[in-house]
């Protein structure tokens, strides 16, 4: 169980190798899904070659059969159906798939960005009711590095187990504190 903040940026890292970007949306009504994590893939592992996607709920669990894009500029059109709440990126053209029972997904690269240059996939989550997060320029580097993001449902109103915790420990704490003051009286 893990709540992550949402990234506010790409590390400069990945600026740097990819020149990757990150648009933020405004959240509809129920919430959006946020990047809180990004990664190099590590070469000769499983990871190379891809790019990988992990979606997670509120509490940090891996949420299945939620449809992620990997849109680029030959990818099948695809049409958003009336109760789209958001405007995912533009132009609607993507490889749409549902994550897996573990909350992940990928997508093997063909051709190598050259470092310094901008990949041809742009990533996000397609869902009608949440918005989402958008990494532009992702791809593979020449030595097969790839990218592994992580994107976590925030929905509105939703308050999360971590949090709900902490709040609990803090009262606690208060709690243990007025006793120890009623003690020494």
């Amino acid at each position: 169980m893990q709540s992550y903040e949402p990234l506010k940026h790409i590390p400069l890292e990945i600026q740097q190798h990819w020149l990757a970007t990150l648009t933020r949306p405004e959240p509809t009504g129920f919430g959006a899904f946020r990047l809180v994590a990004i990664r190099p893939t590590k070469a000769k592992s499983f990871e190379e070659q891809r790019i990988v996607v992990l979606v997670l709920d509120e509490n940090g669990f891996p949420l299945p059969n939620v449809p992620v894009a990997f849109a680029y500029s030959t990818a099948e059109q695809y049409f958003l159906t009336p109760d789209f709440l958001w405007t995912p990126p533009f132009p609607p053209r993507a490889f749409i798939v549902p994550t897996a029972g573990s909350g992940q997904i990928d997508q093997i690269q063909g051709s190598a960005v050259n470092p310094g240059q901008p990949g041809g996939i742009t990533v996000y989550i397609l869902e009608p009711e949440y918005a989402s997060d958008s990494v532009a320029g992702a791809g593979m580097l020449g030595d097969h590095t790839g990218l592994h993001l992580t994107f976590q449902r925030k929905g509105a109103g939703v308050v999360s187990l971590a949090e709900r915790l902490a709040a609990i420990e803090a009262w606690m704490a208060n709690v243990d504190g007025r006793l120890a003051a009623l003690e020494a009286k």
